[in-house]
């Protein structure tokens, strides 16, 4: 194989692994609707990391406000991104994972000892 075929595998293989860990990193960011269709989150890069914050509330009853922040250092790890979120029921921010099964979908996962719960969140404008 020529030397000039060999460069050219070899910045087509960089440049796909490139596009793709950095899709993979930025696909979190958007507007983002709970399950229970009462809350829209905005989530967003922020020196390096990612946070989220209320942008909608159906009711303002609760705990959380529009503006405030109920996700933070949120980092791309292995495939998912982990970080913290802010958990009403316990007032206090509790470690959480995040996947994505869709393009339109989110998974966050949060565990409390041997308690884990999850809460799926669509892709909205």
């Amino acid at each position: 194989m020529s030397l000039f075929r060999k460069s050219t595998h070899l910045i087509a293989g960089v440049l796909i692994f490139w596009r793709s860990v950095g899709y993979g990193q930025a696909e979190i960011t958007g507007k983002w609707l709970s399950q229970d269709g009462d809350r829209k989150m905005e989530i967003y890069e922020i020196n390096g990391s990612y946070s989220g914050k209320i942008i909608w509330l159906k009711s303002n009853t609760g705990k959380v406000r529009v503006g405030d922040i109920v996700m933070k250092n949120i980092i791309y790890k292995n495939d998912h991104w982990e970080g913290s979120a802010y958990i009403p029921a316990r007032d206090r921010y509790l470690p959480v994972s995040i996947s994505m099964p869709g393009d339109d979908e989110l998974e966050m996962t949060g565990k409390v000892g041997m308690i884990s719960r999850t809460k799926r969140w669509k892709r909205c404008k």
